[in-house]
């Protein structure tokens, strides 16, 4: 299924503040966890045949972010905004 550009433009943006969101969560010491669950199961509602190599990366990296220390949970979500912004361009 081809997307339109600004409802892409607009799903990565909303991702994008998600993340953000994570991310202070985390910084306060809040439920991060359960935030997390909630951007996971969002992204497990993907179609498979819609799955890019952008989404497997992005899946992974989000998946693995509850084993790194603040440094690399810091770094991964920027990586994956990067991601997400990227992903804009196409």
């Amino acid at each position: 299924m081809d997307y339109i550009p600004e409802v892409l433009e607009a799903y990565n943006n909303k991702l994008k503040s998600k993340l953000y969101g994570l991310l202070c969560e985390y910084e306060r010491g809040r439920d991060w966890e359960g935030f997390l669950d909630a951007i996971l199961i969002e992204l497990e509602g993907f179609d498979v045949d819609e799955r890019t190599i952008d989404y497997y990366s992005l899946y992974h990296k989000l998946s693995a972010l509850r084993y790194l220390n603040y440094n690399y949970f810091r770094k991964t979500i920027f990586d994956c905004m990067s991601l997400l912004s990227r992903g804009e361009d196409r």
